[in-house]
C-alpha cells in the first residue's frame, strides 16, 4: 500500500470496498461488436494474421481487421470506466448517508487478489497464473464465486464465448422475454435484439482461441482480471472538522449521521 494511505485505510471500523472486472467478458464483448459491424482483429504483436477467419470473409472485412493490442486496451479501459463509476456511486450515497470516505488506487492489485506469491499474504484468493511470456502473474478469478469467462474457468474459448452468449440472450439475460424489465412491453423489447447465430459465435471463438492459444492468456496484453480504485468508508470525526476547518466542510447528512443511523430509541 502507498505510504500516504496507511494512516486510514482498511483501519478497524471502516469499510474498504474493492470492486473487481472481468476483463476477458468485456474482450469477448468487443470481439462480438467488431463482428456485428464487419470487422475482425489481427495479431499486431507478432504481426500475424488469424488463422481461419477466412471462412467468415463474408461476416468480416479481413483486409481492414483491427489491431489486436488496441481491441486489448479498449477492453481494459471500459472496465476501468466501470470500477470508477461503482466507487464514484458510492461516494455518492456515503454523503448521503453521512459517511466519510473517498476513491482512491494505490493498493497492489496482485497481492489483493491473491497473486503475492507470498502463503502468509493471501489476498482475496484469486486463482493466478504464471508464464515466462508474461512479466506479470494473470489472475483469473475465485473459483465457485467470480470466475473470468477464459480458462481455466471453461475448458476453451469457444465454451467462454457460448457461456458469453447465454449470459446475454439465456433464461436472465438482458435479451431474454421473460427477464423483468421496466416496458409496458418489456418480453417485445428485449427479444428484439439479435440473438449471436452459431456461425457468429464461431466467428468470435476463432479470435478468442486464437489469443489464449498463442499468448497462453486471454486477453493477450492486458490481465484477465483487474482491479484499480477503491472505496473507502467511515464515520467522520466531526470535532477534527470542527476545530481545523470553517462552517460547510461536512454535509448536513454527517452532522446527523449518529442520530439518523445509529439512535438507541425504537422507531
Amino acid at each position: 500500500m502507498e505510504g500516504h494511505n496507511t494512516w486510514c485505510v482498511n483501519r478497524p471500523g471502516s469499510l474498504l470496498i474493492i470492486p473487481v472486472g472481468d476483463i476477458a467478458q468485456h474482450m469477448i464483448a468487443n470481439l462480438c461488436f467488431l463482428v456485428q459491424n464487419g470487422y475482425c482483429i489481427y495479431d499486431d504483436v507478432n504481426r500475424e494474421q488469424i488463422p481461419g477467419l477466412e471462412k467468415f470473409k463474408h461476416l468480416v472485412n479481413l483486409d481492414e481487421p483491427f489491431p489486436m493490442t488496441f481491441i486489448d486496451q479498449y477492453a481494459l479501459t471500459e472496465c476501468t470506466a466501470e470500477l470508477s463509476t461503482c466507487c464514484y456511486a458510492g461516494v455518492l450515497m456515503l454523503q448521503a448517508m453521512g459517511l466519510g470516505g473517498w476513491m482512491f488506487d494505490g493498493i497492489d492489485r496482485h497481492v489483493v487478489l491473491g497473486a503475492s506469491g507470498d502463503p502468509d499474504v493471501p489476498g482475496l484468493g484469486f486463482r493466478y497464473d504464471t508464464d515466462e511470456r508474461w512479466a506479470l502473474p494473470n489472475p483469473t478469478g475465485l473459483p465457485g464465486v467470480f470466475e473470468a469467462f477464459c480458462p481455466p474457468h471453461y475448458p476453451d474459448m469457444c465454451a467462454a464465448v457460448e457461456a458469453f452468449a447465454k449470459r446475454k440472450f439465456g433464461p436472465g439475460g438482458p435479451f431474454h422475454p421473460d427477464t423483468p424489465g421496466p416496458w409496458k412491453e418489456t418480453a417485445k423489447v428485449r427479444r428484439s435484439a439479435e440473438v449471436h447465430s452459431d456461425e457468429f459465435r464461431e466467428c468470435v471463438a476463432v479470435m478468442a482461441q486464437y489469443i489464449y492459444d498463442r499468448f497462453g492468456k486471454f486477453p493477450a496484453t492486458v490481465p484477465s482480471v483487474f482491479i484499480l480504485t477503491y472505496l473507502q468508508a467511515h464515520h467522520l470525526d466531526l470535532e477534527f472538522y470542527d476545530h481545523h476547518f470553517l462552517p460547510g466542510a461536512y454535509l448536513k447528512t454527517h452532522a446527523q449521521h449518529m442520530a439518523n443511523w445509529h439512535s438507541t430509541n425504537e422507531i
